[in-house]
């Protein structure tokens, strides 16, 4: 504490020109990282470092997530700039990876380049994640100003800080009531303790005292409503006990304001099916589409959101919005034969045959898709069949094993009408057995 108390005279009667020698001396010890989608951006940031002390050898500069991992992993920079989105990423999951790289670096400045307000509210709610924030268009003199006050900062904490950091020292050895006794007084200390409110509240939750964990998140969101860490904690104690509602109010919240990650887009869409807030999907399709990276498995979270979105909105008869929403959809899906089938089925039962053929070549011509696409084609087309021709048809899959209810539906409807009424009763009672739950009540269903 002594050191803490010395270190807040230093700040406080340090005179300009010192702060800039210090940093100075800071930015020549240090590899940095600047991290931008614009070579333009980059080469103003590289040129501006240099003038303020930086070695040119030592300043990395990056257009892609990937490329600053790499960077990151071989020469361990102190200070990164990043912009707010990055090709393959975004500037959040950079210095997520840096922190759980380098937890015990304390002298990292991580600074995220804004281009708007609403981004550097967000920044700001990133508090611990993201040491400052810059805002596009910036002056080199307003830059200066920023990149020597985060640093001089960092090196010289404020006594709220360094309280939270002893707090977190205590809370980590497991001493629970000394941690929580440190992070009140942090909260004297700022006007806007955040942080020490979820601080306060891990504490309480590693007592397994979930209401007053609650209520410190809760707290710490009345001082900014999207506080991250208080966001995250308060939807990881709803998710432990299984309050699904809670839980995607607050994770909604999160991908509405933070950059999206594949993992928690999987975990918004799945509880916004849960939740029955199926028209939510269309935002996380929006969120999906900025992902400059799709894993096959949030590929298929979002087709299937989408198809259920698609069917909501059919059955409430907003045709031209499910017709927009399934066009989006099959975009997304194109080469997933099993989403295509569905999603040809959508409309072929709503009679939209022509934008169910237009599906039809998204197909990919992989072998291990040829049943679905057979199934989809039939259904597709089965309008524009003569009767002979789509019974035929209708067999060739039955026969072949190439079932699906709606085909199936399809086929029993054409045998009636031909007069072929016993073959169609048999193939019905086969139906009953294979999908109850379709044609349990079915006698003389008609798919016409």
């Amino acid at each position: 504490m002594i050191l803490c108390k010395k270190q807040e005279v230093i700040k406080e009667f340090m005179n300009e020109k010192k702060q800039q020698a210090l940093f100075k001396e800071y930015l020549k010890e240090s590899e940095i990282i600047i991290a931008d989608k614009s070579s333009a951006s980059r080469r103003r940031l590289v040129k501006t470092l240099c003038d303020m002390g930086a070695t040119r050898n030592q300043v990395h500069s990056v257009a892609h997530y990937s490329e600053a991992l790499d960077v990151m992993d071989n020469a361990k920079p102190k200070l990164v700039l990043s912009d707010y989105k990055l090709n393959g990423g975004s500037g959040f999951e950079l210095f997520k990876y840096y922190r759980e790289k380098f937890p015990d670096e304390n002298r990292s400045v991580l600074i995220l380049v804004t281009s708007n307000i609403s981004q550097s509210a967000v920044a700001k709610a990133a508090e611990e994640d993201v040491d400052s924030f810059i805002i596009k268009p910036y002056t080199v003199k307003s830059l200066e100003k920023s990149l020597l006050s985060a640093v001089i900062t960092k090196l010289y904490p404020s006594k709220y800080v360094q309280k939270v950091e002893e707090g977190k020292e205590k809370l980590f050895a497991g001493s629970y009531e000394e941690s929580i006794d440190i992070f009140k007084e942090a909260m004297n200390l700022d006007k806007k303790p955040s942080l020490a409110l979820f601080y306060h509240g891990q504490a309480k939750y590693m007592q397994e005292l979930a209401e007053e964990a609650e209520d410190d998140y809760k707290k710490g969101l009345e001082v900014n409503n999207i506080h991250y860490k208080c966001q995250v904690g308060l939807y990881e104690l709803f998710k432990k006990d299984g309050k699904v509602f809670e839980s995607y109010d607050v994770i909604k919240n999160i991908a509405k304001y933070f950059p999206s990650n594949p993992e928690r887009l999987k975990e918004v869409i799945h509880l916004a099916i849960k939740t029955d807030n199926i028209e939510d999907v269309e935002m996380y399709y929006e969120l999906f589409t900025e992902l400059d990276e799709r894993p096959e498995d949030v590929v298929q979270y979002i087709c299937a959101g989408m198809f259920v979105l698609g069917k909501l909105l059919m059955n409430k008869k907003d045709f031209d919005k499910a017709k927009d929403i399934i066009e989006k959809a099959s975009i997304s899906a194109a080469g997933t034969a099993k989403f295509l089938k569905e999603y040809v089925v959508l409309l072929a039962q709503n009679s939209f045959f022509g934008e169910a053929q237009k599906i039809l070549s998204r197909f990919s011509t992989n072998k291990v898709d040829e049943v679905d696409y057979a199934i989809a084609r039939f259904i597709a087309n089965s309008p524009d069949m003569e009767l002979d021709e789509k019974i035929s048809a209708g067999l060739e899959l039955y026969n072949s094993n190439r079932k699906h209810p709606y085909a199936v539906e399809l086929l029993i409807d054409s045998l009636r009408k031909s007069g072929s009424d016993k073959r169609a009763q048999e193939i019905l009672e086969d139906a009953k057995h294979e999908w109850p739950e379709k044609f349990s009540n079915t006698s003389k269903k008609s798919a016409a």
